[in-house]
């Protein structure tokens, strides 16, 4: 039975966190350009800065005119003017989101210049700047981007999933034209890879270079999925001999996700009550044995944290639980998120953060507006603060991503109504410590 807290336990503990590393910025102009919030519009990085990206859906076209690329500091405040990119002779833009790393933003747009012409377009931008130049663009016409990442000074890449289960192919690139491009079908011909990640990891005493890796899943349909990590030399596209996990044939693949230690990470339902937890370890790193997860009977989704990767679930009970993973170490227990048995109802969105802790949000209606409630929860999900953001705009998405430096907590952006009726992007820091 879950453990209820008293209403003024919770009295008590609905205050703004008042640690010294929070702050509250609002990203918006004037009611006649509302500012919305872009799917995966929302990035940090180790040096402080957040990358906001969004749009403005203006009411005379009923289209995307203008796209926002926002840059905050890691006080909240914004350093200097943000970018802007119009629509233009475009029939549609889309932004697709952000990514960012040592301070170079990386931004994803998809046009259409004609129902019969799409294109992704992608520019990654030096730091202290926020407009976007030096577009490359991939036209559609046998695939489509699926995953960018930032590699820094490294460049950035793009993963792109080609028709006719062709497989994938990666691009590096810095400016307009990419320094290099590699193509590869890991399946059966003609089967589709699916589940595809990818990630960065930066020149280590074990790789001694910069590595981009992609994982993914191939199946037939008959046969359980089979996840495979293929490798690249970041730097000039040199590939390595892909990895494989062989299922067993009566586990279904659950999940997989890179880990911010850069380890492969794929949970797998099987016929008894526990999870089976494989991984892959980082480039250039030992092998690491299967592993079961046990306390969670439905895998929700993995969430990357500062410093660890949290498997969230179901138990039977139906309560979240958490288990989060660090490297080298044996998959824990799932630990009950108890700290959230004092709000009624389901529709929880996790994200973790550093040192075990996570954030629980989601959005609640109003008379008028919704509101945004966020829970902030202890390595053993205890309660340990919450708050709420008003006017927030119903059916809004709210983003969060944890703080990569010191202080950690978690930076949230969600479309909110100002006071002024003004539509813009509510970007908050909270949980940091002092």
């Amino acid at each position: 039975m879950r453990e209820l807290l008293s209403a003024a336990l919770l009295a008590a503990l609905a205050v703004t966190n008042a640690a010294a590393a929070d702050w509250t910025q609002f990203l918006g102009s004037n009611p006649a350009f509302p500012t919305q919030l872009a799917e995966n519009g929302l990035a940090v990085d180790a040096s402080g800065y957040v990358a906001v990206q969004t749009y403005n859906r203006l009411a005379w076209s009923g289209k995307i005119e203008f796209v926002h690329e926002y840059t905050l500091a890691a006080d909240g405040n914004i350093p200097w003017i943000w970018g802007l990119v119009g629509r233009g002779a475009s029939e549609e833009m889309l932004p697709q989101g952000v990514a960012q790393q040592d301070g170079r933003r990386l931004v994803w747009l998809t046009r259409t210049d004609n129902p019969w012409s799409i294109r992704d377009e992608l520019s990654l931008l030096s730091p202290n700047s926020s407009q976007p130049s030096l577009w490359l663009a991939e036209p559609r016409n046998d695939g489509r981007v699926t995953n960018v990442v930032s590699g820094g000074n490294d460049g950035a890449f793009a993963l792109r999933l080609l028709d006719g289960g062709a497989g994938f192919e990666v691009i590096a690139f810095d400016g307009s034209y990419s320094r290099w491009r590699a193509a590869l079908q890991p399946c059966a011909a003609g089967f589709e890879p699916r589940n595809l990640e990818m990630d960065y990891a930066p020149a280590t005493a074990w790789s001694g270079h910069p590595v981009l890796s992609v994982a993914g899943s191939c199946s037939d349909g008959i046969t359980p999925a089979q996840v495979f990590v293929q490798r690249f030399d970041a730097g000039h596209g040199l590939q390595g001999a892909p990895e494989w996990i062989a299922a067993a044939a009566h586990n279904d693949l659950a999940r997989l996700a890179f880990s911010p230690a850069h380890e492969l990470v794929a949970i797998y339902d099987t016929p008894w009550p526990h999870k089976e937890v494989h991984r892959i370890g980082a480039p250039g790193s030992s092998y690491l044995p299967p592993d079961f997860l046990h306390g969670v009977d439905q895998v929700v989704a993995l969430a990357a944290g500062g410093d660890s990767l949290a498997i969230v679930g179901k138990n039977v009970a139906g309560d979240y639980a958490v288990a989060s993973l660090t490297p080298f170490a044996p998959v824990p227990m799932a630990r009950t998120l108890t700290g959230l048995a004092g709000f009624a109802g389901d529709g929880w969105t996790i994200a973790a953060g550093r040192d075990g802790k996570l954030l629980a949000m989601r959005v609640e209606p109003g008379a008028s507006t919704s509101l945004l409630r966020l829970v902030g929860l202890d390595a053993y999900g205890l309660l340990e603060w919450t708050q709420t953001i008003d006017d927030v705009v119903s059916g809004s998405q709210p983003q969060a991503v944890p703080a990569q430096d010191a202080d950690g907590g978690f930076v949230v952006a969600v479309d909110k109504l100002a006071a002024t009726g003004t539509l813009g992007v509510h970007v908050q820091r909270v949980g940091s410590s002092p």
